[in-house]
């Protein structure tokens, strides 16, 4: 197993056919891979208490999430995951968030979804270069797109966990 610092950490939920992004404010973090052959990781982050009654609504109903956590540092672009609520509980004031996680291995990656996006409205050269530089710093429309995709994706094929 290898560990890392958990930088950010960034939950996609469904409801009611609306996906909705929260941004998770880290005390603290640590992400752990479990080199296992099934690409396992644990999330586990020093959260604020006001959270409890978010993810105590989804480990009860055992909802999937889309994860994206930036792992060392704020600069490193950030990973994709499936994820479930292990456990959730009190530490003071503060909530310890324990998430089984399997790394998104998607189709297209986010910047050949960019590309092949800037390249269909016509974009070349220096202009396509620049635009590419904007939107996946930006990580706007695209990757909510391909956000919701794998929601659909986990929900249909049941595939957490197998």
């Amino acid at each position: 197993m290898k560990s890392f610092r958990l930088c950010s950490l960034t939950i996609f939920v469904e409801t009611n056919q609306t996906t909705t992004k929260h941004n998770i404010p880290l005390e603290d973090g640590l992400i752990i891979n479990k080199e296992n052959a099934n690409d396992q990781w644990l999330i586990e982050g020093l959260i604020q208490g006001d959270f409890f009654e978010f993810f105590s609504n989804l480990k009860a109903t055992n909802e999937p999430m889309v994860v994206e956590a930036t792992i060392t540092s704020k600069e490193n672009p950030p990973a994709s995951f499936a994820a479930k609520v292990r456990d959730i509980k009190f530490i003071g004031k503060e909530l310890q968030l324990l998430l089984d996680a399997k790394r998104l291995k998607r189709k297209d990656t986010f910047s050949e979804i960019i590309l092949r996006d800037l390249i269909e409205k016509g974009y070349s050269g220096e202009e396509l270069l620049k635009e590419f530089k904007r939107i996946k710093k930006e990580r706007g429309n695209e990757l909510q797109s391909m956000i919701e995709n794998d929601i659909r994706d986990l929900k249909l094929n049941n595939i957490f966990f197998e």
